[in-house]
């Protein structure tokens, strides 16, 4: 792809939030083109703000109602920069705000994505069923579980297991549902409630529904992890493909409904035009990414969810052939862009923290050895948060890590010493 040229400078870009995945890989692939970025964050420790690949910004976030305080916050830094930078959301929440108040930020910023309807009906769990049905995508079925008549239906026409979860992901992040890791119900940031049978589905629902009933409860699709394929893409405003990347989802953190911790990139034909038949049957624009699942039963892809916005491990594109953030940018400035790049396989995303603690829980189920572990390690790689040119991240990372897991260990002996 050609380099920027000219003699004035690139046009900025803004990451928000500036996290320890997304944000970091898209600052390190555009710095290294020489583009200046800035990242906001509402987290004044957020790793990020130590990267020499970006500038911290601290701003609000649009969380807990202060979406109209966000939108103003975007819109004065934009004009204190006289200069209209290319714009990266990085959370769904985020997605949505930039989406809705599109017609405030475009005349200061740029940025490609679909409708706010477009995006409203991937971010949920319905509006995605109704997606996929409409475009003939195999998915799991799916029914809402709102009230005590719509759980009984779901209870009586789906097959066990199942998984109870909320329309829309951030309605889980909420303090009241927070306060059910409490009950044992709710693992640490699971995404569903797996539920064996009806009395399962029954207990979960009556514990969660008055804190937030908008649930729904999906059939499980069987088979192993390592049967999750994910594909990310960047397509273009007339919604083709300027570039596509895939990956199998090794290991996730929890297993079973997790998020990735260990992915190897491959091809899949197949994969390709499920999630291209998708993403073009709704007009979609700009990033994205697409998970699926092949079911063991059939060996046919089933659809799981939709990111509707540069994934936590989609940097790995920059690593094996295709870099999805400096194609947004050329394409979010009308430059030229090379068409489907070519990638390589075999090539690993691994973010270290958090695999150690997969492996050890694919252990514990009987599924993973140490041995095979480690020669899972080996070959071309890329560790998230790490990077000997922009180390500072990474340390900063290490350290909150270790802060925590010393305040743990010693507010567990400080508890147990007042106990005894």
């Amino acid at each position: 792809m050609t380099e920027l040229t000219g003699t004035s400078a690139p046009a900025p870009a803004v990451v928000t939030p500036l996290d320890e995945h997304m944000g970091l890989d898209i600052a390190r692939s555009l710095a290294r083109k020489g583009v200046t970025v800035y990242g906001i964050d509402a987290d004044r420790r957020a790793p990020g703000r130590h990267s020499n690949a970006c500038r911290f910004v601290l701003g609000p976030s649009p969380e807990h109602g202060r979406e109209l305080e966000y939108v103003e916050f975007l819109e004065r830094f934009a004009q204190d920069l006289k200069v209209r930078p290319v714009l990266y959301p990085l959370s769904d929440l985020h997605v949505r705000v930039v989406s809705q108040y599109r017609e405030r930020l475009l005349p200061l910023y740029r940025f490609v994505m679909p409708s706010a309807a477009t995006v409203d009906s991937l971010l949920t769990k319905d509006g995605l069923a109704q997606a996929a049905a409409s475009a003939g995508i195999p998915a799991p079925r799916t029914l809402p579980a709102a009230t005590p008549a719509e759980l009984e239906v779901a209870a009586e026409t789906l097959q066990y297991p199942v998984i109870l979860k909320p329309v829309d992901s951030t309605y889980w992040h909420s303090e009241a549902i927070t306060k059910l890791l409490r009950h044992g119900l709710l693992a640490a940031r699971a995404k569903v409630v797996l539920c064996r049978d009806r009395a399962a589905l029954v207990h979960a629902h009556d514990l969660i529904a008055p804190a937030d009933n908008r649930l729904v409860v999906q059939e499980v699709i069987p088979g192993e992890d390592s049967r999750l394929a994910y594909m990310a893409a960047y397509l273009g405003r007339d919604s083709q493909p300027l570039a596509v990347f895939a990956g199998r989802k090794l290991r996730v953190i929890p297993p079973g409904f997790g998020s990735a911790s260990f992915v190897r990139t491959f091809h899949d034909p197949e994969l390709e035009r499920l999630g291209l038949a998708l993403l073009q049957s709704m007009g979609w624009q700009g990033l994205v990414g697409v998970e699926f699942k092949k079911d063991s039963r059939d060996e046919q892809y089933k659809l799981i969810e939709v990111n509707a916005r540069f994934g936590m491990w989609d940097g790995l594109s920059t690593v094996c052939g295709v870099d999805l953030p400096y194609i947004a940018y050329r394409d979010a400035l009308e430059l030229p862009v090379e068409r489907l790049p070519s990638y390589r396989d075999n090539v690993i995303w691994l973010d270290w923290q958090r695999d150690v603690r997969a492996a050890l829980a694919y252990r514990s189920r009987g599924e993973l050895s140490m041995g095979a572990w480690i020669r899972s390690l080996r070959g071309d790689k890329m560790v998230a948060i790490y990077s000997r040119e922009d180390w500072r991240p990474g340390a900063a990372f290490t350290w909150a890590l270790v802060r925590r897991g010393w305040e743990r260990l010693w507010g567990g002996a400080s508890d147990h010493r007042g106990g005894s």
